[in-house]
C-alpha cells in the first residue's frame, strides 16, 4: 500500500514536469517548422524571385503573404518568450543556441521586411547579452565577497546600508529559484533538497538571515544597548517596506517575536513607543491572518522591483494541488487548476525579473552572510534566560 501511494505520488508531480516541458518544446518546434517547411527556398532562388516579381506582384504572392506572417508570429512567440520568460535560456544553454541560430537563420532571409529584420535583432540582442550584469548575480557569486580582508559590525553599519544589502540579497536568492520547482509540491517531500534545492536554499537564507537579527540582540550584556538594538533592527525593516521588501520585513519581524527576544519584557520597556507602533505596523502588513490578505494588497498595489514572502505562495500553490484533482471525471486534463497554477507562478516571476538597482557593498554582505554570529535557537534561550530570569511564581 505504501509504495503504491508513493507511486501515485511520483505520478501525480511528474504530470506537471511533463506538461511544463513539453508545452515550451511543441511552441518552440511547431514554430520552427512553419518557417522550413512553408518555402523551404534557397537564397538563389530568392534572388530570383526578386528578379522576377516586382512589390505589387510580390503583395500578391500568396507564398509571400503566408511566410510573412508566418515570420511575424515566430517573432512574436520568441519575443515574448525572450523578455517574460529569460531564466529558460540561462538554464538550458542548448535551447538557447537553438533559438540564436534560428533568428541569425532568420535574418538571412532576403525578403525580410525592414521592421521584421528589426525585431530579429532586437530579440538576437536580448538573448545575446552579457550575463555580467548585477541582474544576473547568483548567491554563489555573493558569498564568494566574503573573502573581504574585514567585515563590518552591527554598530558601524547604517540602518539604510542594512536594509540596501538584505534586499539585495533576497532578491537575489528569490530570483534564482526556477519555476519547474513551483510544481508537484516538491518542497514538501522527503527528497526536497534534491527536488526543489532553490526553494531549499530561500528558506534556508530566510532562517539564516532571521537568525542573525535575533543573535545580534542577543549579544549585548546590558539592556540599553538591547533595546537600541530592537529600534534599529525595526528601522531596517521600516527601509525594507519602503525598498518593497516584504520578505526582509518578515525576516525581522520574525526574529523580534522569538520567544528568547519576546520574554525580555525589562529591554522592550526601553524601547520607545514609536518604535513599537511601527512594528506593529509592519507587522500588519506581512500578517498570515486572512491568508495573507494585507500583504497580498500591497503587492497588488506596488511596483516592482519587489521581494515578496515566498512562504505565501508555496501555501497557494500546496492548496490548490491538495484539493483540485490533475484530470477531470472525463479522464481530460484538469485546465482549470493548470491556470490557477500558472497564475500564481505568473505573479512570481513578475517579482523575480525586475531587479534592483542596488550597489553591493562586500563588506556589509559578509556581516550578513557570517554564520559565525549565529546563535543556534536552544542557546539563544538559555542567554534569555540568563539576561532576564524567569520571576518567582
Amino acid at each position: 500500500m505504501r509504495e503504491s501511494h508513493v507511486d501515485h505520488e511520483r505520478n501525480k508531480e511528474n504530470c506537471h514536469q511533463r506538461l511544463a516541458s513539453s508545452i515550451l518544446s511543441v511552441a518552440f518546434n511547431e514554430y520552427v517548422c512553419i518557417i522550413h517547411v512553408i518555402a523551404p527556398v534557397t537564397a538563389v532562388d530568392w534572388c530570383e524571385r526578386i528578379i522576377r516579381f516586382n512589390n505589387t506582384e510580390r503583395a500578391c504572392d500568396k507564398e509571400f503573404i503566408i511566410r510573412r506572417t508566418a515570420t511575424n508570429r515566430v517573432l512574436n512567440v520568441l519575443r515574448h518568450w525572450v523578455s517574460k520568460h529569460a531564466q529558460d535560456f540561462e538554464l538550458n544553454n542548448e535551447l538557447k543556441m537553438n533559438v540564436l541560430n534560428l533568428l541569425e537563420e532568420v535574418l538571412r532571409d532576403p525578403d525580410l521586411l525592414p521592421q521584421e529584420r528589426k525585431a530579429t535583432a532586437n530579440i538576437l540582442r536580448a538573448l545575446s547579452q552579457d550575463d555580467q550584469d548585477e541582474i544576473h548575480l547568483k548567491l554563489e557569486d555573493i558569498i564568494q565577497m566574503t573573502d573581504c580582508p574585514k567585515a563590518e559590525c552591527f554598530e558601524t553599519l547604517s540602518a539604510m546600508e542594512l536594509a540596501e544589502q538584505i534586499t539585495l540579497l533576497d532578491h537575489i536568492v528569490f530570483r534564482s529559484i526556477p519555476y519547474e520547482e513551483f510544481l508537484g509540491q516538491g518542497w514538501m517531500k522527503l527528497d526536497k533538497n534534491e527536488r526543489t534545492p532553490y526553494i531549499m536554499k530561500t528558506s534556508q537564507h530566510f532562517n539564516e538571515m532571521s537568525n542573525l537579527v535575533a543573535s545580534q540582540i542577543m549579544n549585548y550584556a546590558d539592556i540599553s544597548s538591547r533595546a537600541n538594538a530592537i529600534e534599529k533592527w525595526v528601522a531596517v525593516a521600516d527601509i525594507c517596506r519602503c525598498l518593497h521588501n516584504y520578505n526582509g520585513v518578515l525576516e525581522i519581524t520574525a526574529a523580534l517575536n522569538r520567544s528568547a527576544i519576546y520574554r525580555l519584557k525589562k529591554t522592550w520597556a526601553k524601547v520607545s513607543k514609536q518604535t513599537k507602533a511601527l512594528m506593529d505596523k509592519l507587522q500588519k502588513t506581512v500578517s498570515s491572518e486572512g491568508r495573507f490578505k494585507n500583504l497580498r494588497e500591497t503587492l497588488k498595489n506596488c511596483n516592482p522591483p519587489a521581494v515578496p514572502y515566498l512562504g505565501m505562495y508555496l501555501t497557494d500553490l500546496a492548496f490548490i494541488e491538495e484539493g483540485t484533482p490533475n484530470f477531470t471525471e472525463e479522464g481530460l486534463v484538469n485546465f482549470s487548476k493548470m491556470r490557477m497554477i500558472s497564475h500564481i507562478i505568473r505573479e512570481i516571476r513578475q517579482f523575480q525579473q525586475t531587479a534592483y538597482r542596488i550597489e553591493q557593498q562586500p563588506k556589509v554582505i559578509q556581516y550578513l552572510l557570517d554564520k559565525a554570529l549565529i546563535i543556534d535557537e536552544e542557546t539563544l534561550y538559555e542567554l534569555s534566560l540568563k539576561i532576564e530570569p524567569r520571576l518567582p511564581a
